[in-house]
């Protein structure tokens, strides 16, 4: 009978290139895998080749700071009416409908940090700030403007004095107070009260001005306030938060129409934008758990958005004539993190942690898995994040050290550890969790690796009660403090580090003002973390979306998905 061991080690051999098809098949075969489960594992990997050689094209795996995407490959044909027949008129789509993994967790914001939740939120809603991609990402005004008066006093300024929401109720600065306040409050559970708990005072000056106070420096704060989205506060207070949760009220481009859990989520757009006329007359997210489904729908022309398409179906879209590939490298970095923050873990010893990262080779997981279409991290920061410091190197791939540091520390081989993954959320989420899982019982563990939905693996996370590691991805960063304080300080919400020497370092950066000292003390925190090895540390994620041809739409280093500059594609 076949051992984990032995049945994690072809997958990753099939995985990386190591093994062709026909090796594969021999070997599992002599492990006493049906041919059921063999068929169903080479498709699960990709299918691939029979011969040993895989070709890839479009895309250079090359990373760093670009900020404009590419599309991978050229594409062929010339577009297709798509979603369901739905055409165009008018300088306008009649229906444009984006593809998710899994559904948002609630529609009332300033509650889940959740990169799928927050998607169909900015649809609905306006934030207070935004990140430019016409000036590098930084943020600038959107619903307000923001101006420092001190260290420690700012105040907002609303940009127009005739916004309204969707039922007709003016945005003023009483909705700026109101929506702060309920992130504040701790019965709401909202995983941003830590991110806006330095705010001690919200005045409300006049219609138009906000002005907040901190009970210390708080420099992060334009970036906090990019996180913050109105809502109305009479709907509220009327209403409660319950159902305003399931039937929200924004500014934004489309308003709320139905939404139908784990099936789909219809907007309408907003005849009266503030900000101008929008394209698209129906928005719908449609939730597809499943990365195969979601292509098939794609290039069925019964969707127009899809992100994270595997990389060996970049070929497959480009010559649909239906869809095109579009590569980014994203802001969003994927890490494991190594829970250290819990009694009795395996990887409270420093040793052991930086054990996986000498013997987990991550460079062949990117050649391998993702055909280079994704960017070594060296530490907590990638390549990107303009406060990255470039002077940390990647752990090297040693595991003749790893297994001397793990025999130091006292690990005997065929110690167990439990590895959680979400399955369909990050690009290749799978297959990599299952390389990782690999390399690591080559060190002599006995790994369990648990595949989780994607809601499940979030709650797992927020209430501790993951396995020994957990496979994460934490986006957009941009920023050192968004990443640093919120995933290496041991309550933080989705933290699975501690050191207490460490979070003094990173209490001290964020509330130091001058830019140049900030930078010095957020260096140190990396080097810290890196030093600690508080993750293994693995790649920069690429971005690939497949979009219809009919679309005319530019993803972002952000990744956000915000469809009120979408519009038809010329022909």
């Amino acid at each position: 009978m076949s051992s984990p061991r032995d049945f994690n080690g072809i997958v990753y051999d099939l995985l990386t290139g190591r093994t062709s098809r026909r090796e594969f098949i021999k070997r599992a075969a002599a492990l006493g895998l049906s041919a059921t489960s063999i068929a169903a594992i080479l498709a699960a990997c990709g299918g691939g080749s029979e011969s040993d050689t895989t070709t890839t094209t479009g895309g250079s795996g090359s990373g760093g700071s670009a900020q404009t995407p590419t599309s991978s490959g050229t594409p062929t044909g010339g577009g297709s009416s798509g979603s369901g027949g739905s055409g165009s008129s008018g300088g306008t789509l009649d229906r444009l409908v984006i593809a998710l993994g899994a559904d948002a967790r609630t529609l009332i914001p300033n509650t889940i940090v959740d990169a799928t939740t927050n998607w169909q939120i900015e649809n609905i809603f306006d934030p207070v700030l935004r990140r430019d991609p016409n000036d590098n990402f930084r943020i600038g005004p959107w619903l307000g403007e923001l101006t420092s008066i001190d260290d420690l006093t700012w105040e907002i300024k609303i940009v127009r004095d005739d916004i309204k929401f969707h039922n007709g109720e003016p945005f003023d600065a009483e909705s700026i107070k109101v929506s702060l306040e309920y992130a504040l409050n701790p019965d709401n559970n909202s995983h941003y009260l830590e991110r806006y708990k330095p705010i001690t005072k919200i005045e409300v000056i006049d219609p138009m001005t906000v002005r907040l106070t901190t009970s210390e420096p708080y420099p992060i704060l334009p970036t906090r306030l990019a996180d913050l989205y109105p809502i109305p506060p009479k709907y509220l207070e009327e209403k409660g938060i319950e159902y305003v949760s399931q039937n929200p009220v924004g500014t934004g481009p489309f308003k709320f129409k139905e939404w139908v859990r784990d099936e789909h989520l219809l907007l309408e757009r907003n005849e009266d934008y503030w900000r101008g006329p929008v394209a698209i007359e129906t928005l719908e997210f449609r939730y597809i758990p499943e990365f195969s489904s979601r292509l098939s729908a794609l290039l069925a022309g019964e969707v127009d958005i899809i992100k994270d398409v595997p990389v060996d179906a970049i070929e497959r879209v480009n010559s649909s004539g239906i869809a095109r590939a579009e590569e980014i490298p994203s802001s969003r970095v994927n890490y494991v993190a190594l829970v250290n923050n819990r009694e009795g873990s395996i990887f409270a010893d420093k040793r052991v942690r930086q054990a996986v990262n000498y013997g987990v080779n991550v460079d062949a997981i990117i050649d391998g898995v993702f055909q280079g279409h994704a960017t070594r991290m060296a530490g907590a920061l990638s390549k990107i994040n303009p406060q990255v410091d470039p002077s940390i190197q990647p752990y090297p791939y040693d595991p003749e050290k790893a297994k001397q540091l793990l025999q130091e520390a006292g690990i005997q081989p065929g110690t167990e550890i439990i590895l959680d993954s979400p399955q369909g959320r990050y690009p290749m989420d799978t297959d990599a969790a299952q390389a990782i899982a690999a390399e690591l019982e080559q060190l002599g563990f006995r790994v369990t690796v648990q595949y989780n939905e994607w809601g499940t693996h979030l709650d797992k996370i927020v209430n501790r009660r993951t396995g020994d590691a957990f496979f994460l991805g934490w986006g957009p960063a941009l920023d050192a403090e968004g990443t640093l304080r919120y995933l290496f300080v041991g309550d933080s919400t989705y933290s699975g580090y501690t050191n207490p020497e460490v979070e003094a370092v990173i209490a001290e950066a964020a509330t130091t003002v001058d830019p140049d000292k900030a930078q010095e003390l957020w260096n140190q925190v990396q080097r810290m973390v890196w030093e600690d090895a508080g993750w293994l540390f693995l790649w920069q994620q690429h971005d690939i979306y497949g979009v219809s041809n009919r679309v005319d739409w530019t993803p972002r280093v952000d990744e956000s998905l915000f469809m009120g500059d979408a519009k038809p594609r010329e022909s």
